[in-house]
């Protein structure tokens, strides 16, 4: 895949996979990938949220926010394949002691042209403290998955997980294990189930916060592109990025062997996004 468009990049070549890095507002470079006929197999992204970190990034209101990123995400639908994934990661506000509903809001709006297919908690290990005394410390953030349709590639055993079950090793043991008689509290038939050391995790991902101090405020942290990467995609396939920050999700492509065309708007992000993808594979990269 190749880049000829107006706006500036930089295509970068790694043995486990490619990266475009390109410079310009998503809401336009979105357009013109369509219409240069890119396709990509999933987008995972985290969007400036309303009206925080003024100084870093465009401020848009949390009136604004849900048309504002209701046409981004039509514009990345547009280049995600039929079968292909689209999340993204969000919180929103708190302001003078009230949660604004801006989020709620542009999900509804999206999953009224949308497929709405799941929703995922991040379990953050080392929450922030708010400074409120009225609030407990924000100890976890939402990411949204949406689709075309209810069929989609998905891939659960590339995320499996070590099984906390307590009774794993005796159902291990038993002549007829799988076999049982009863139904859970879902009313699921568990006549078929069968006691693994590794399972299906659940759609809460616990990971802590990046701390690292590379010139950018909100570093992505490598395990949420690591987990929708796997669960979503094969090997060889092509992540996009619209919001593309501090090029985490390039990262995490490649080491997961796939390619990634990720989008900053920012001159110095993209600069950053360039500098930390130069040093990946050398000793202590970040």
């Amino acid at each position: 895949m190749d880049y000829n468009g107006q706006y500036p990049h930089h295509k970068m070549e790694f043995d486990t996979g490619t990266v475009i890095v390109i410079n310009g507002d998503c809401a336009n470079v979105l357009k013109e990938l369509n219409e240069l006929g890119f396709k990509f197999n999933t987008a995972i992204t985290s969007p400036p949220y309303a009206e925080q970190r003024k100084d870093v990034y465009d401020s848009i209101s949390p009136a604004d926010f849900p048309q504002w990123y209701m046409n981004i995400s039509t514009d990345v639908m547009n280049v995600v394949y039929d079968d292909g994934s689209y999340f993204f990661n969000i919180k929103e506000h708190v302001d003078k002691g009230k949660r604004d509903t801006y989020v709620y809001k542009t999900v509804i709006d999206i999953s009224e042209k949308y497929n709405w297919s799941d929703e995922y908690i991040w379990n953050k290990t080392n929450p922030f403290p708010t400074g409120a005394k009225t609030r407990l410390k924000d100890g976890f953030e939402r990411i949204y998955q949406f689709n075309h349709t209810t069929k989609y590639k998905f891939f659960p055993d590339e995320v499996k997980v070590p099984s906390t079950s307590k009774y794993l090793e005796s159902e291990k043991k038993r002549k007829n294990k799988g076999e049982h008689n009863v139904t859970n509290g879902s009313s699921m038939n568990m006549t078929k189930r069968i006691a693994e050391d590794m399972v299906r995790p659940s759609n809460v991902i616990t990971c802590s916060t990046s701390n690292l101090n590379i010139g950018h405020p909100a570093v992505f942290p490598i395990d949420i592109p690591n987990f929708f990467i796997k669960l979503s995609t094969e090997e060889n396939d092509w992540i996009l990025d619209p919001f593309g920050g501090s090029g985490t999700t390039a990262l995490s492509a490649i080491q997961n062997n796939r390619n990634c065309v990720i989008i900053e708007k920012s001159e110095q992000y993209y600069q950053l996004i360039i500098e930390r993808l130069l040093q990946y594979g050398r000793e202590n990269y970040i």
